[in-house]
C-alpha cells in the first residue's frame, strides 16, 4: 500500500457517490450513503468513515425500517502527533530506519515499540521522514459505529448527514457585445478550500432553485466552474430573474469593466 507522508499531507481523502449541499455560510451539508446487511434483531455495524472536516456533534442518521439505538464515535485529533499514538509507523533518520508502534511522541523525542523492544529516539527535524501505511483519511477522519435494531434480515441503506466546513460557491457572468450582438454566460463556482478530494459527488446549491449537478469532481484546494446559462439577449427583462453576481463585460473583444447584474445597463 502506498505510504502517506506526515505531516506534509500530499495525499487526500476521497469521497465517492455522495451529495454535497453548498451554502454561503460557514458550513455546507454533506450526505453520504452506507449500505449494510442486517440480521433480525440487534446489529453492530461500522465503522463508518466521515469526511475529515465533519462536525461530529451534528451528525444525523436516518434509515427506513430500522431504529438507531446508539452511536459510538472513535476519537480523532487534528494534531498529527496524537493521531499517530498506537499506530505502526516508519521513522527514517541518522542513517537508520525504525519501524514499530508509537507509544508516545513529544516535541523532541518519540518512543516506538519495535520487534527488538522499546526505542526512544529524537524526532526528526524534517517530519516528512515519519511515514505511515495508513491513508490520510484513516488518520484524520472521524469514525462511528452504530447499534441498530432491525425487524428482519435485510440490506439497509443508511443516510448520514452532517455539516462540513471549507466548501462554498459563488456566481459570475461574462457579457460579450460584438457589433451590437449581446450574449451572456453564467457560471457557478464550486469552491473547495480543503484537502478532501471529491470524486463524482452530486452537488446542490442551497438558495438556488433547480441547481443540481451530478457526479462533480473537485480536486483539493481548487474550484470548478460550471456553466448554467448561455444565451443571446436584447434587453434586461430577459435576465432580471437570474441570481445576483458579478458581470465581466467585453466589447468587440476588449474587456471594458466589471459591474453587478443588478447594476447592469445595456
Amino acid at each position: 500500500m502506498k505510504k502517506v507522508v506526515l505531516p506534509v499531507l500530499l495525499v487526500f481523502y476521497i469521497a465517492l457517490g455522495d451529495t454535497l449541499i453548498l451554502s454561503k455560510n460557514k458550513y455546507s451539508t454533506y450526505i453520504q450513503e452506507e449500505e449494510f446487511m442486517l440480521a433480525e434483531g440487534e446489529n453492530i455495524i461500522g465503522p463508518v468513515t466521515l469526511l475529515p472536516n465533519a462536525v461530529v456533534d451534528a451528525v444525523d442518521i436516518f434509515a427506513d425500517n430500522v431504529t438507531v439505538k446508539s452511536i459510538i464515535y472513535d476519537k480523532v485529533h487534528q494534531d498529527w502527533k496524537k493521531n499517530l499514538l498506537g499506530r505502526y509507523i516508519t521513522v527514517e533518520g541518522e542513517g537508520r530506519i525504525i519501524r514499530g508502534v508509537v507509544v508516545s511522541i513529544g516535541d523532541k523525542f518519540i518512543t516506538i515499540d519495535t520487534k527488538k523492544g522499546y526505542v526512544v529516539t529524537t524526532l526528526p527535524k524534517f517530519p516528512s521522514r515519519i511515514s505511515s501505511h495508513l491513508r490520510w483519511g484513516e488518520l484524520f477522519s472521524p469514525q462511528l459505529t452504530l447499534k441498530v435494531n432491525s425487524p428482519e434480515a435485510m440490506s439497509q441503506t443508511f443516510r448520514i448527514r452532517y455539516p462540513v466546513y471549507g466548501f462554498s460557491w459563488d456566481i459570475y457572468y461574462i457579457l460579450t457585445i460584438n457589433n451590437g450582438i449581446k450574449q451572456i454566460k453564467g457560471f457557478i463556482k464550486i469552491i473547495n478550500n480543503t484537502a478532501v478530494n471529491l470524486k463524482k459527488v452530486d452537488v446542490e446549491i442551497n438558495g438556488l432553485k433547480n441547481r443540481r449537478f451530478s457526479e462533480i469532481s473537485i480536486s483539493p484546494y481548487s474550484l470548478k466552474k460550471v456553466m448554467f446559462i448561455k444565451k443571446r439577449i436584447k434587453n434586461l427583462e430577459q435576465i432580471k430573474r437570474l441570481p445576483e453576481g458579478k458581470v465581466y463585460i467585453y466589447k468587440n473583444g476588449i474587456f471594458v469593466k466589471t459591474t453587478t447584474l443588478r447594476k447592469l445597463s445595456l
